[in-house]
């Protein structure tokens, strides 16, 4: 029985052995996979000079993102940043480049954003990386070779080479380069400015800056009778560089190329170019590259630098995923003359003497040109809305005039009784169409100023957006204003119509609530405060008692006693006095609400002609006079009357009276 268990032990051991075994056989076998799948995968390296953050070097890596991703590539994009700076560290830019290939040294095609990394490429001269597909994007076709590390750069005279020219010993399957064409921007200068002989050229310490420098000195011997200047960032800090723009003679002209770093390695991003606008405004400037433009720059002829994003992309897939092996693509971009509208308005630039087919930004339209379907819109509103008020007036006379013969009518009918039994039918017949033409007119006129509300809103509207438009000028905005204050006093027309066919008709609602009349009438006050200010008249209140309870409807009772207030001011002297007050009636159940003012007062005859509709005391002062007729309407659907004091000289006192309670109205 021994024998026979150690045998069992045994194959036990060997059967865990041979698992074991084939679990390291199995676990090799899927590193091996691993290995081949990442030594297999295809990326896509970007290496930007600068920071792969900056606006225009991220537009143009999303576009190519979205080109290549749209078209089916099956690559995958990684991103690397050699943040170039100054040319004091240009000797550094081949090492960074050479440990930013190491890091990934299965790439399916590399990408070189920039001069530095295009300059670092072609020095590296690496065999392995030479066979890779290469794409150079964003850098001037016409720039120079970074020499050795020995050799300063600070007083180096680099010459000018043509960049497409030195990519023979690299696999290059697209290069996208700028040309800034020194020749066209000296002969448009001369076109625009002849007797300006100084040119002085501004580039800063950076690969760009200098390659500027070179070109323009290599092409300036092309041309005679130009007197050139150097402003040279790699000598100069950026107050240096501003002494040296001061100092050059006033018949120069500044050619821009670029200024983002100076002699002391300080990054200037926007604020270096206001530091040099302000130092010769009078001295006109042209842009090489597009720096400057929109503020400081006139114009010039430059590069257009669009779409170069969505070209590397359509490349790489043709590479890279169809396959197609076609001869390198070397494109120059097109150049284009673009100037400032505002500048060329500043200095009175003609513009038949800009070169055809210009393309000017900052271009501002006239302000009809730009608001001219609003101004269209709003006059078609105003000529309906006027049109729309004529014909409610011609409708509301008419009325009047036949609400006139029928009482003319009746006091005949009264005089000759004789003739009242004939007339009967008539009579009954001519009253049913009066009523039938009024309920008519009240619905007309409702119906009308609802209407003619909702447009002239939009007058409001429109006027208040012109008056607060800061491209608008002076004049422009009175006219706007005036507009407004009309729309406003049409409007106020057309809600007292409003109100006058609401209360004929019996379609205004009333809503009543608990209210302290007090508290209510000093509400009022502060309401006011801003127009009595404007008018110069005080305005106070006189209870005798400190707290009254009434049922009211809060809204009407405020609208009776703003228009009485209202058309105080318009009589009172600034300096006078309006006075709101009330007093209990016992007997008759109600209070007595009034508003006295230090006016010129208003004549015993016309104390009831001035409750009429459109009954005006002096046509020269603001209003339509349906204020007190409104005023009278409401104060007698409420259960309550109005009047003027006659025991009072001093100006005018309006009473009106008010039912404590609903149940006091109906006793």
């Amino acid at each position: 029985m021994k024998f026979v268990y150690k045998d069992q032990v045994q194959r036990f051991l060997l059967v865990i052995f041979l698992l074991f075994f084939c679990l390291i056989a199995i676990k090799a076998h899927d590193l091996t996979v691993v290995k081949d799948q990442i030594k297999d995968s295809k990326e896509i390296l970007f290496i930007s000079a600068y920071h792969s953050d900056t606006r225009y070097t991220s537009e143009n890596i999303a576009e190519f993102i979205d080109t290549y991703r749209n078209l089916g590539g099956n690559c995958s994009v990684v991103i690397e940043n050699m943040n170039c700076m100054g040319l004091d560290e240009a000797y550094e830019w081949p090492h960074r480049m050479k440990r930013l290939l190491d890091k990934h040294p299965h790439v399916a095609m590399i990408v070189l954003l920039g001069g530095e990394a295009w300059n670092s490429f072609l020095k590296l001269n690496d065999p392995e990386y030479n066979k890779v597909p290469v794409m150079f994007a964003m850098a001037p076709r016409n720039g120079f070779l970074i020499p050795n590390d020995s050799i300063s750069l600070t007083d180096y005279e680099p010459q000018s080479v043509d960049m497409y020219e030195q990519m023979h010993s690299v696999n290059v399957k697209m290069a996208i380069a700028s040309n800034h064409n020194v020749i066209k921007n000296i002969e448009l200068i001369r076109t625009l400015y002849p007797k300006n002989n100084h040119l002085a050229i501004l580039t800063d310490n950076t690969y760009y800056g200098l390659a500027h420098y070179a070109y323009v000195k290599k092409e300036l011997k092309k041309v005679s009778g130009i007197h050139p200047i150097y402003i040279d960032g790699r000598k100069k800090s950026l107050d240096q560089a501003v002494e040296a723009l001061h100092g050059v003679p006033h018949n120069s002209v500044l050619l821009l190329a670029m200024w983002k770093i100076d002699s002391l390695n300080i990054s200037y991003v926007n604020n270096a170019v206001a530091a040099f606008q302000f130092i010769q405004p009078h001295i006109p400037v042209f842009s090489l590259t597009g720096t400057g433009m929109g503020h400081w720059a006139i114009g010039g002829y430059m590069p257009h630098i669009e779409g170069i994003g969505r070209r590397l992309g359509f490349k790489a897939y043709e590479v890279l995923d169809k396959k197609e092996l076609k001869a390198p693509e070397m494109i120059t971009l097109r150049n284009e003359y673009r100037f400032d509208d505002q500048k060329i308005k500043e200095f009175k630039i003609k513009s038949s003497l800009l070169p055809e087919n210009s393309i000017l930004i900052n271009h501002i339209p006239p302000f009809f040109v730009v608001y001219k379907k609003e101004i269209e819109t709003l006059f078609l509103v105003f000529i309906t809305l006027v049109l729309g008020l004529v014909t409610s007036l011609y409708y509301y006379f008419k009325m009047k005039a036949l609400k006139n013969n029928m009482a003319s009518l009746n006091e005949e009918l009264r005089h000759d009784k004789a003739k009242l039994e004939k007339s009967e039918a008539d009579l009954r017949h001519a009253k049913e169409l009066a009523e039938e033409a009024n309920l008519m007119k009240s619905a007309f006129v409702s119906n009308m100023s609802h209407e003619i509300r909702t447009p002239l809103n939009a007058i409001v509207g429109f006027t208040s957006l012109l008056v607060e438009n800061d491209c608008a000028t002076e004049e422009q905005k009175e006219y706007a204003k005036i507009i407004q204050t009309n729309s406003d006093l049409l409007l106020q027309l057309i809600s007292d119509v409003l109100d006058i066919s609401r209360l004929e008709s019996g379609r205004l609602k009333f809503n009543y609530e608990i209210r302290d009349l007090a508290a209510t009438l000093s509400d009022m006050v502060v309401q006011t405060q801003r127009l009595s200010q404007e008018k110069q008249v005080a305005i106070v209140t006189s209870f005798s008692d400190e707290s009254l309870i009434i049922e009211t409807d809060p809204l009407r009772l405020q609208q009776i006693v703003i228009n009485l207030v209202n058309n105080a001011l318009k009589f009172t002297p600034p300096g006078g006095k309006i006075t709101i007050g009330f007093e209990k009636d016992v007997e008759d159940k109600c209070v007595l609400v009034s508003v006295t003012d230090t006016g010129r007062g208003i004549p015993a005859e016309k104390h009831r002609d001035v409750f009429k509709r459109f009954e005006k005391l002096d046509e020269f002062i603001q209003g339509t006079g349906l204020g007190l007729s409104i005023c009278k309407l409401t104060i007698n659907y409420m259960g309550g009357d109005i009047w003027i004091d006659r025991a009072y000289t001093d100006g005018a006192r309006f009473v009106f009276s008010h039912p404590f309670t609903q149940a006091d109205r109906k006793a």
